[in-house]
């Protein structure tokens, strides 16, 4: 009993980051490593703690996970149903309540299923039936993380940090997150009903009821074309929908395919981009931003800040430019498009961004499960934060969906063709 009580008590007591932090100078020369190969070692870290930490000494916090062994030895010596007592289940359930506490977004303890799926979104690629929506777990609901672009979810104005309080007739309340994956996901052209809280920036509540056709989408993470303007100026169009381990790769494809056709300028399309990988984005935005120049600075609390610059690529650099921005595009995509829009002048076009600017990092644990949790806060070159004011495009334009759905005419697309083509003009 009392090893099963340790183990609770240093499991949790590990989340505590700020704390370990602080002893993890003690640890270097006592044990074990702590991360091994991109892992946490929970014996190195429940042994480094005993060494450091004196369990009679963790005062208020020792009580307060104490009182994890005294409900399970309550449950297990008097609960009537013995057989529903799943102590690996409870546990689960009891770190991500944990963490969803904090009352950050972006801060969320994955088990293992969950972080394999992440693992593999996070590839830039996907062929699925469904809505087009990456979702979480939360207390009472299950939270719209990110949308695909052009997807069912998108059509039907699904928005990032929406609720999801009803599937069909089942509170999500009720719901683990792969039985909502599994009831919101379908056969193509089957139909779903959601029930949405939407919380306003006043923080009013709105609810909202969507009845969404399920669709089959194949993302490819880049996709480019050349487009002919009024004038004749061929215009290379690149949309970029994910910001994975895969894209950089497809990326370097398109823009070599366009080397022969002689673009004189580029759109860049960001539109429901909601996130993606740090490095990733740099690489992308080193394209088109001359060598040394800053792409973004990182602020931390316990990492040295840093300041990241483009590369080395050249093919491209400098060539006039617009970028398609809308209130999905956030993270990694808010990156490349005001790092695009300060160092080089490229013009945004589209409506405000969401305005994500926090960073996220992954601890992975010994049994496939994951902690994504805050570290730090990304800055443009010029020292901005938009965390909170977000980024206002330079040309703003409504997407007219009414007409998209009626004759395909993307209206945004259009007016950005506008924009470049003035600017080649130049």
């Amino acid at each position: 009993m009392k090893k099963w009580k340790l183990v609770i008590l240093f499991i949790l007591w590990a989340l505590f980051g700020g704390l370990i932090w602080q002893i993890g100078h003690e640890w270097n020369s006592l044990h074990q490593p702590i991360i091994q190969q991109g892992k946490l070692n929970l014996d190195g870290l429940i042994s480094s703690i005993k060494n450091v930490v004196n369990a009679e000494d963790l005062g208020l916090w020792g009580k307060k996970y104490e009182r994890f062994d005294a409900i399970y030895n309550v449950l297990q010596s008097s609960y009537y149903d013995i057989d529903k007592l799943n102590t690996g289940k409870m546990l689960n359930n009891a770190l991500k309540a944990y963490v969803d506490a904090i009352d950050d977004p972006y801060t969320v303890y994955m088990d293992s299923e969950q972080n394999s799926g992440f693992q593999e979104e996070l590839k830039g690629s996907s062929d699925f039936e469904g809505i087009g929506a990456v979702i979480s777990k939360k207390d009472y609901y299950i939270q719209i993380d990110e949308i695909v672009k052009w997807s069912p979810a998108f059509a039907a104005g699904l928005k990032i940090l929406d609720r999801i309080v009803m599937i069909n007739t089942w509170a999500t309340k009720s719901l683990d997150i792969n039985q909502a994956v599994d009831q919101i996901r379908g056969p193509k052209w089957t139909k779903v009903k959601l029930t949405i809280e939407r919380i306003a920036k006043d923080w009013s509540k709105e609810i909202i009821e969507k009845e969404i056709t399920r669709d089959k989408l194949v993302i490819p993470s880049v996709n480019g074309k050349i487009i002919t303007w009024a004038n004749k100026e061929i215009i290379g169009y690149i949309n970029i929908s994910i910001i994975g381990e895969e894209t950089e790769n497809l990326l370097k494809k398109t823009l070599s395919d366009f080397k022969s056709q002689k673009v004189q300028g580029i759109i860049l399309d960001l539109r429901g981009n909601g996130w993606g990988l740090l490095p990733v984005s740099v690489e992308i935005a080193s394209h088109f931003i001359p060598k040394g120049k800053l792409v973004v600075s990182s602020k931390y609390t316990t990492f040295e800040d840093e300041k990241l610059l483009s590369e080395w690529y050249t093919d491209y650099q400098n060539i006039p430019m617009v970028v398609l921005v809308d209130w999905l595009t956030a993270s990694a995509g808010e990156i490349i498009a005001l790092a695009l829009q300060e160092q080089i002048g490229a013009q945004l076009v589209g409506t405000q961004t969401f305005g994500k600017w926090s960073i996220q990092t992954m601890d992975e644990f010994d049994d496939g499960a994951s902690l994504k949790y805050t570290v730090g806060k990304r800055y443009t070159p010029n020292g901005e934060n938009i965390d909170i004011t977000w980024a206002t495009p330079d040309v703003v334009v409504e997407f007219d969906v009414d007409k998209y759905v009626a004759t395909a005419i993307d209206n945004q697309l259009e007016k950005a063709k506008e924009v470049l083509g003035k600017i080649i003009k130049k």
